[in-house]
């Protein structure tokens, strides 16, 4: 019985030790699977970040980090979706810190970590750990001029003297690891004007330009420097010498130009604008700024404008064929009214660059200007040879067709229809706003039927429509007397000087209404605000005197009445019935 005792408890110790080592081996086994599972989805996780899919990165980092919160990548990347994605979720953006904080405790060598912990370090206001850590980094790398500057600039802006000073010696130690640099010479310069330390700052200068005897960006950055610390002789001395030493350099003419502008010599500003532009190894997109810049600065000067003129002609002459400078003189022209010009300039604009519709349209809108409306119609005929699909070159085509001849309104229609298909359905504003224009046409074309049908299709699609409103109340006013369309013409207008209290052309519209309804008080109230918020310079039409002048003989002033009639009249001399109304002094429906 004992021996049988034995074996038993024996069997069960060996039986006991078997179970414990397999589940000892089982527990290393759900171990390592785990552990591949996070690494294959922080794998997964990196591939979502090269797609740009920023929230499925997110949960896959999350999901990572959870089955393995030992690797320090996991929460490196973690703690940077969450600073990066979170952004003002304090508690999250807490723990992020914390991740980054311990990736870069434990792997100080990750430079992307640390400074990304050391940017939230500053943010928060711990400029002291940004320092630390950036001075581990730096420590690490000392052959990397980009952690050192980053760790430089740490140090700056901190505003401690010691901390200054700091920053100073690493820039010495950088100099001799990466050699002299204007950049370099201009970090240091500026600390030494912080610093209050002119002799430093000027050795440092001086040191430049020996090193460099050649280099005309350390003659303007002395210049600069005397002419921000009020030494103007001096500044001019430097950035005169800069431009010796490489009569090319643009940037050194600009920087004397410059100069110029701000001492008030309009003269000396002038001529080294002129040799930056015509001179220099400046490339377009400066030359376009530049000559942006001094236009506006003379646009108003009438004694520079021929000059203006002048060089501008010169610089397309030796850059025939960059549009972007003749499109920057067509914008000069329009400014100063002179549309034939500028029309000239796009043309050939629009030969150059035929690929672009605004091009085409802009060149069609400065005949217009010039009220030369075939023409403008003719150019937006051409843009469509490059550009059928454009439903705003359509648009404008429908325009310019419809203001040449009032014969061309079923053109003008089926150009605005196109325009109106070409449109993306969901742009109920703008296929509005077309409807609207369809329905002028047909007004024109005396088929108010038709007016009226796309007038309210305009309303149907797009309520707010207020232009739409007007020009369908007004047009429904001048076609009828009947009481109960002028009280639906009366609500429209009414509407729109609700929605724009100020708009003259929809008071006048709620003016001429109202008369047309007998109210000729509220008539006459309307119609001198319409006159009140006329913008300075923008005459009103001969509609608008007309109205007025009868808007006044019924309110019992006739003597104010023909002195509207009188300038509407001025304005349209071929209207016989202003002619009698002027000539009788009295009202004529007819």
């Amino acid at each position: 019985m004992r021996y049988f005792l034995r074996n038993l408890t024996v069997a069960a110790a060996a039986m006991t030790a078997c179970i414990s080592i397999f589940a000892r081996g089982n527990g290393k086994w759900e171990n390592e699977s785990r552990l591949r599972k996070a690494e294959y989805i922080y794998g997964e996780a990196q591939r979502q970040n090269a797609l740009g899919n920023r929230a499925a990165t997110y949960e896959l980092y999350r999901r990572a980090y959870g089955l393995d919160s030992t690797n320090s990548d996991y929460f490196s990347e973690l703690g940077l979706n969450y600073v990066m994605m979170v952004k003002r979720d304090e508690p999250l953006l807490l723990e992020g810190i914390d991740l980054l904080r311990k990736k870069f405790e434990a792997d100080p060598t990750d430079y992307t970590n640390a400074y990304y912990y050391s940017q939230m370090m500053a943010s928060t206001g711990n400029t002291a750990r940004q320092i630390e850590v950036l001075h581990v980094v730096d420590s690490l790398n000392p052959t990397r001029a980009d952690i050192a500057l980053s760790y430089i600039d740490a140090l700056l802006s901190s505003e401690d003297s010691a901390m200054v000073r700091k920053a100073v010696d690493r820039l010495e130690r950088l100099e001799v690891t990466a050699g002299k640099s204007m950049e370099l010479t201009r970090r240091k310069t500026s600390i030494y004007a912080f610093l209050n330390d002119s002799v430093s700052a000027l050795r440092e200068i001086h040191g430049a330009i020996s090193a460099s005897p050649l280099n005309p960006e350390c003659y303007s950055f002395a210049g600069r420097y005397f002419e921000v610390h009020g030494k103007g002789d001096s500044a001019l001395v430097y950035y005169s010498k800069a431009c010796e030493v490489d009569p090319e350099s643009g940037a050194a003419a600009l920087m004397l130009a410059q100069y110029y502008k701000n001492s008030g010599d309009t003269i000396g500003y002038s001529r080294e604008t002129d040799r930056a532009l015509l001179e220099t190894d400046l490339d377009i997109d400066d030359k376009h700024e530049i000559l942006l810049d001094y236009t506006r600065d003379l646009i108003n000067d009438s004694t520079y404008l021929p000059h203006v003129n002048a060089l501008f002609n010169r610089v397309i002459d030796k850059n025939p064929q960059e549009p972007s400078l003749r499109s920057l003189y067509a914008d000069f022209l329009t400014v100063r009214q002179d549309y034939a010009g500028a029309a000239e300039q796009m043309e050939l604009v629009v030969d150059l660059q035929p690929d672009d519709p605004d091009n085409w349209i802009r060149t069609g809108m400065l005949y217009a200007r010039e009220e030369d409306f075939d023409r403008a119609a003719a150019t937006m005929q051409r843009a469509l040879r490059y550009h059928d699909n454009s439903p705003e070159v359509h648009r404008f085509l429908a325009s310019a067709l419809y203001l040449a001849d009032d014969n061309n309104s079923r053109q003008a229609i089926n150009e605005m229809h196109r325009a109106y298909e070409l449109t993306d359905s969901t742009d109920v504003k703008t296929r509005s706003d077309y409807l609207s224009s369809i329905g002028d046409f047909y007004y024109t074309a005396e088929n108010m039927d038709s007016a009226q049908v796309y007038y309210r299709r305009a309303l149907d699609i797009f309520p707010e429509n207020i232009m739409a409103k007007n020009n369908y109340a007004y047009h429904l006013s001048e076609s009828t007397d009947d009481p109960e369309r002028l009280a639906e013409a009366e609500a429209l207008s009414y509407a729109t000087v609700t929605a724009e209290p100020d708009n003259p052309t929809y008071l006048d519209t709620y003016a001429w209404i109202l008369f047309k309804q007998r109210d000729y008080t509220r008539a006459k109230e309307y119609i001198d605000r319409a006159f009140d918020h006329q913008q300075e310079g923008n005459e009103p039409s001969a509609e608008y005197y007309m109205h007025a002048g009868d808007i006044y003989f019924w309110n019992q002033q006739p003597d104010k009445a023909v002195e509207f009639w009188k300038k509407a009249l001025d304005l349209d001399p071929d209207n016989e019935l202003l002619a009698r109304k002027v000539k009788y002094k009295t009202y004529f429906h007819e």
